[in-house]
């Protein structure tokens, strides 16, 4: 059954029905984000490259999703995740959201929960917007400082980096990631000892280039540089995979430790596809290149596994989802209505988690125009997948379950009146005109949203380019 409209009328009653909870207490939600790593990367999705025991042992007690699709690059998912809408309705330029855009962060205070984003930001470089945007406290890089933290013996994320502290003052830390579960791990204490619900979005840097080496590297005592931009190597990755990994799990047991991983949804991600400059041997003797950048299903087939203590009933699930889909499912959980005229794109997951009937989408949309810095990209597609094609706006079909790097295209005036019928609601989505505050027909050269926000990007001094 398509509920595709509920996200789109206020779904919060849907939380008191769902009967997931023996109590009225509130569960907590820890989203665990990780940067630039696809489906190939984890054994549970077939992969056999690298060693992930502890988001594997996920997969096992949660609802694995084989058919998660984000952008192809960080900060046009990241505005997905935020604010549940696609983004030919707001995205303006590659680091950068709107700090008026309803979020995630205002939708936690509407339900009286306290709110962290802990890890990479890089959406706009005002050391007040994260507050103004809903969130009640911050631990992050890339807020303000960025180049200025670059060198050969500092990094903006890894080895000797500075993380904002709710814009007052600044952390030193020998290592971005392990100063990051302290603060989580601090923040949690806090809510726990308050009794307070809490919505935590765990941003971390791994596996994002630079891929250098981690605090269990040998190299990281022995060779210095290692740790440092310059020294940036592909070997260094499969420990930064590793590393993550082990995040994960120290995550996952701190919150079994506290005594609310049964009263927490737990959720694990990836913004994009891995690194191109990564080839992943698969369990099927495969090995895949990553799509980071690339208009593709490489590029937007990320994991994504959701628990709930034992409330979940462990499977894998093979319909479409996307992270427009995460703010009803919160609104859900947390039992708050959103209000209409947020002009949500996604479904609440919510229903599904509970073992009732999955709300299904249609389709998902990819908008990639990701105007770095503010210049068109020569891979700037639109393009719409149902559940094996995808429809460019230029007319090109792929077949992405046979196809995922999309080199076969067939184009629209030569297909079967078959694949014309398959397509047929794809086609009408990416030609679509909607008359929002930028909206227009697609086309590569297409303006981003309009700029409301009086602060910048990292990017605004970079000169046009498209480095992905």
């Amino acid at each position: 059954m398509n509920q595709k409209n509920l996200a789109l009328t206020g779904v919060g009653a849907l939380a008191a029905l769902a009967g997931c909870t023996p109590t009225q207490q509130k569960p907590n939600i820890v989203f665990f984000l990780a940067d630039d790593i696809g489906v190939e990367a984890f054994g549970c999705y077939g992969g056999a490259e690298y060693e992930t025991p502890n988001i594997d042992a996920l997969a096992t007690q949660g609802i694995q999703y084989m058919n998660m699709n984000a952008q192809p690059l960080s900060s046009p998912s990241r505005v997905q995740i935020l604010t549940g809408q696609y983004n030919d309705r707001n995205y303006s330029a590659f680091g950068y959201i709107n700090d008026d855009e309803h979020n995630i962060g205002e939708l936690a205070a509407l339900a009286g929960y306290n709110s962290a984003i802990v890890g990479k930001w890089q959406l706009g470089r005002d050391r007040q917007m994260i507050h103004r945007m809903g969130f009640s406290e911050f631990y992050c890089s890339q807020v303000e400082l960025y180049r200025e933290t670059r060198s050969a013996t500092q990094t903006d994320r890894y080895a000797n980096s500075l993380w904002d502290v709710d814009g007052k003052s600044y952390d030193f830390a020998l290592y971005g990631p392990d100063s990051m579960e302290d603060r989580a791990f601090d923040y949690i204490d806090r809510q726990v000892e308050a009794g307070q619900p809490f919505l935590l979005y765990y941003t971390q840097p791994l596996v994002h280039t630079p891929h250098v080496t981690t605090p269990d590297d040998d190299e990281w005592d022995v060779r210095y540089e290692s740790r440092f931009t310059a020294a940036q190597d592909t070997c260094h990755f499969r420990s930064m995979v590793k590393y993550m990994d082990k995040q994960v799990g120290e995550m996952v047991q701190y919150l079994k430790d506290k005594g609310i991983w049964d009263n927490t949804i737990f959720i694990y991600a990836a913004d994009n596809g891995t690194s191109t400059r990564i080839v992943s041997k698969q369990q099927d003797g495969r090995r895949l290149r990553g799509g980071k950048g690339e208009a593709n299903y490489m590029g937007t087939h990320v994991p994504m596994i959701i628990c709930w203590g034992d409330k979940v009933d462990p499977r894998q699930v093979d319909h479409l989802v996307d992270f427009t889909d995460l703010l009803p499912t919160f609104a859900d959980a947390m039992g708050v209505q959103v209000p209409q005229d947020w002009k949500l794109d996604g479904v609440s997951l919510y229903p599904e988690i509970c073992g009732r009937e999955a709300n299904q989408k249609d389709l998902v949309l990819v908008h990639f125009n990701p105007l770095w810095p503010t210049s068109p990209s020569p891979k700037a597609s639109r393009y719409a997948m149902n559940d094996s094609l995808a429809y460019f706006w230029d007319g090109r079909i792929y077949n992405y379950r046979e196809d995922p790097e999309f080199t076969s295209p067939v184009m629209y005036d030569e297909a079967s009146d078959e694949m014309k019928s398959a397509v047929a609601a794809l086609k009408e989505r990416v030609e679509a005109e909607y008359d929002y505050s930028y909206g227009v027909n697609f086309t590569p050269d297409a303006p981003g949203a309009p700029r409301r926000g009086n602060y910048k990007t990292f990017y605004d001094w970079a000169p046009p380019q498209n480095p992905f």
